[in-house]
């Protein structure tokens, strides 16, 4: 008798850890399907180069980009030091000095002076969605 409620008792343990793995996989796949990352896809379609004297903004989208404004923002996040670049063609490649980049009061950008976290790339396509990129210093 005392093997036999055993046998039940384990029994129900494999059902209940077997339905237990069962949801957990099936909330994971769930969550893994409908989460779509925008910024992942974005750093696809747009790519960011950094070298301690200029930033390269590479169109990789398929359509051309207007209104496109490359941003530093440093540590801190106190003044970002923006420079527009106005339209970017599908396929090109436009390099930007960091002596271009001016904070709002005028003030030029300088790796002696300030600390930099991202790069941020904002721009529309021609169905006017916008695209955002944000990519860390390296």
């Amino acid at each position: 008798m005392l093997g036999f409620l055993f046998n039940l008792v384990s029994r129900r343990r494999l059902r209940f850890l077997g339905s237990l793995c069962f949801v957990g996989l099936t909330a994971l796949a769930l969550v893994k399907c409908s989460s779509s990352d925008p910024s992942a896809q974005n750093q696809a379609q747009i790519g960011v180069e950094t070298s301690q004297f200029s930033v390269v903004v590479e169109n990789k989208t398929g359509t051309p980009l207007v209104d496109v404004e490359v941003a530093i923002v440093p540590v801190g996040g106190a003044t970002q030091f923006t420079k527009v670049a106005g339209r970017l063609e599908n396929g090109e490649k436009r390099e930007f000095a960091l002596g271009s980049f001016f904070g709002r009061d005028g003030t030029t950008f300088s790796l002696r002076v300030v600390r930099p976290k991202t790069v941020r790339v904002t721009g529309k396509d021609l169905n006017n969605k916008t695209v955002q990129v944000d990519v860390p210093w390296k």
